[in-house]
């Protein structure tokens, strides 16, 4: 009984009422990438994997493109992107059904907006 309660403790400790995370997984995108009229799209698995892709404003021919994997660390509301050999961290401060808001914290980026793409 005692390692049941000790295990029930530790579940509600590590459980992280802000965000609902499966809310994550879909496509965002946002308009206006890097100072540039293109757009930027977020696209999230429930593999624990994420593309990222850049498409052109007027004709949404796809730019570039890379894959990678992801993580979240729940407690702290971070998300983690490898892509191109490279970790990037990211500091969720708002994920609905509709709207997800981050800062890269491994650049000392400003809040981006992305959107979900239907």
């Amino acid at each position: 009984m005692k390692y049941l309660t000790t295990l029930i403790v530790l579940l509600v400790l590590n459980t992280d009422s802000n965000f609902d995370y499966k809310k994550l997984i879909g496509t965002w995108s946002r308009k206006s990438i890097a100072n540039t009229k293109d757009t930027g799209v977020f696209i999230f698995k429930s593999d624990s994997t994420a593309s990222f892709e850049v498409r052109k404003a007027n004709t949404d021919n796809l730019i570039a493109g890379m894959t990678g994997p992801y993580s979240i660390l729940k407690s702290k509301g971070i998300l983690k992107v490898t892509m191109l050999g490279k970790e990037k961290t990211f500091k969720i401060i708002k994920l609905s059904q509709d709207t997800l808001t981050f800062t890269n914290v491994t650049e000392n980026k400003e809040a981006q907006t992305f959107v979900r793409s239907k």
